[in-house]
């Protein structure tokens, strides 16, 4: 039993770890990206994942996982964001390619892991 315990411990505080170095990194207040491109920027204040596409439209999403709250990060093989917390992925339109999300990135809503914590059932 005690190796289970050691791994959940484990699982959880990397969990953890990314949750919180999401939310404190230092990002550029500037897009820089080519065609096919992805990167965190802060706009507003606001962590936001912005992806130009082949024609050079510029796709924003929030980059806060709706599952539980952890900062996601641009793929770039699989041009998607990926949540390093529970492993759910986003097209870079915020679309669900894989769970354990279920609800799409919303650009203009803000997931509040502490309120997830009280009100929902994962």
């Amino acid at each position: 039993m005690l190796p289970l315990r050691k791994k959940f411990i484990t699982v959880n505080a990397d969990v953890a770890k990314h949750l919180i170095k999401g939310k404190f990194e230092s990002l550029d207040k500037e897009i820089d990206i080519q065609n096919g491109e992805a990167q965190v920027v802060e706009i507003d204040g606001n962590r936001v994942g912005a992806y130009k596409d082949d024609r050079g439209k510029v796709h924003f999403v929030n980059t806060t996982c709706t599952h539980m709250g952890c900062e996601l990060n641009w793929n770039n093989a699989e041009k998607s964001w990926d949540c390093p917390c529970h492993g759910s992925r986003f097209s870079h339109k915020g679309q669900i390619l894989e769970g354990p999300a279920v609800r799409p990135l919303n650009f203009t809503e803000d997931t509040n892991t502490i309120e997830k914590l009280f009100k929902e059932d994962f």
